[in-house]
Formats: C-alpha cells, structure tokens, sequence
C-alpha cells in the first residue's frame, strides 16, 4: 500500500516502492528476491566447487601432520591457494578447471597453522624431487638439534616427520601414503646429530595424479614415564614442502 503524504507518494503498489528523496519522488522496482544464474555464474560456482573439493582431500590426506590444531581460517585459505592452483598453466574454460591442468607446484609453502610458519622454527631445507615414475627422493641435510631447530621450553624430544601422500584430485581418492620421521633428543650428546639422509619413496601414480609431501614437527616433553605433546593451535609448524604432477 502507498500513501500520499505532504504531496509525496510513500509505499509499495505491487512490486514498486515509492519514497522521497529529498524535494524528489523516487520509484523504484522490489527485487524479485530470486537470482538467476547464468551460464558463467554456474561454470564459476563450478570451478569453486572444484577447488573445495581438492582442499578438502588435502586437509583429509595430511591430518597426521596438522593434526587438527589449526587456525581457524585453514579450510578457507586451503580452497583459495587450490584456486590458484587450478589457474596456474594458461587460460582454460570456466567450468572446466581441473588440478591436473593447474600448476601444483603453487601449493608449495602452504601453511596448515598461519600462527607458526613451519620455515621459523625448522632452519634448514630438506630439498625433495620427483621423476615422472613417480619415485621420490627426500634428502635431508646433516642436522644438529641446536643449530637446526627452534626449541619451545620444557622440550625434551623433538620429531621431525615428512609424509608424501599420492592424491586423485578427480576421484578425490588418496591413493598412496608414505611417512618418514627422524628423532632428536636434546639431553645428551649421541642423539642430537644426524648425517646426511637420503630416504626414497615408489609410489605407482598414473597420469594426472599429484604427489605432495608435507613436513611438520611434534615437540615432547618427558615427565618420569611419560611424554606430552607441546603442540598446540598457537604451536603446530606444518606445511607443504614440495608437489608435483605426474603428466
């Protein structure tokens, strides 16, 4: 209903609002309140969809190492880098974006936990590759647990652990998962060096499938018999170190 007021008209007839502005009349049409998608809104939601799906095949493949002590923006900032991802080799149809097609090689230096990049508190940089059968080869630096590591207080143990995970994006399908963990003591002299290492993984990928490796760290502390985590939501460094795709 509209109503005629001071010489104005105010109100709605049917789907048309009435109000004043000022010394004018505006009249203005209601929104249907439905939203009609077009063909390119569809292929955007799509591509949206494509890359929440593949987030969510990471957070699933490595929640060893994030093990939920996350900030509460990982999922979101996850699907965000996979977008990247998905657009990552040269224009393609909306729509139509797939990871195999994308560049996983930008997912490198995700970050599980925003609140402890794992490159602050690890100080060396483990170098991995790939070949095209899909073996993987991480070598891993002569390490010295004072020198290499930041120490939180009232550690006693430190675990290094790297996991490779062999993931169809299409299927959303994990197909293959490695782990390798090295140990640091920080009382006493024998434990707290390591040589060089060279550890090799042979996956079996098929084309179109992605290898990522994942590193993080697990802090103990020893009380009598027994050991407590340290890691926390404020303390959890994890993140991705290395992808590639098997073309």
């Amino acid at each position: 209903m509209a109503i005629i007021e001071n010489g104005y008209l105010r109100g709605q007839i049917g789907n048309v609002v009435n109000r004043k502005l000022g010394n004018k009349n505006v009249v203005q049409t209601k929104p249907s309140g439905k939203i009609r998608q077009t063909m390119w809104t569809e292929a955007s939601a799509s591509d949206f969809g494509t890359a929440s799906s593949a987030g969510s095949l990471i957070r699933q493949a490595f929640t060893t190492v994030h093990q939920n002590m996350h900030d509460g923006q990982m999922h979101n900032r996850l699907v965000k880098r996979m977008q990247r991802v998905l657009r990552g080799n040269g224009k393609a149809y909306q729509g139509m974006l797939r990871v195999s097609r994308g560049n996983i090689k930008r997912l490198v230096d995700f970050q599980f936990n925003e609140n402890s990049h794992i490159y602050d508190y690890v100080y060396f940089d483990p170098q991995v590759s790939f070949d095209q059968k899909g073996k993987t080869t991480i070598v891993l630096p002569p390490l010295n647990v004072r020198d290499n590591f930041a120490i939180p207080n009232t550690c006693s143990f430190i675990v290094l652990k790297i996991d490779v995970v062999v993931m169809n994006f299409s299927s959303s399908k994990i197909k293959q998962s490695r782990t390798h963990e090295v140990e640091f003591q920080l009382c006493g002299e024998n434990q707290q060096k390591i040589e060089e290492q060279i550890v090799e993984f042979d996956f079996s990928p098929v084309n179109g499938e992605s290898i990522v490796a994942a590193m993080s760290v697990i802090y103990l502390s020893t009380k009598n018999k027994y050991a407590l985590m340290l890691n926390s939501e404020k303390l959890n460094p994890a993140g991705i170190i290395a992808a590639h795709t098997i073309l």
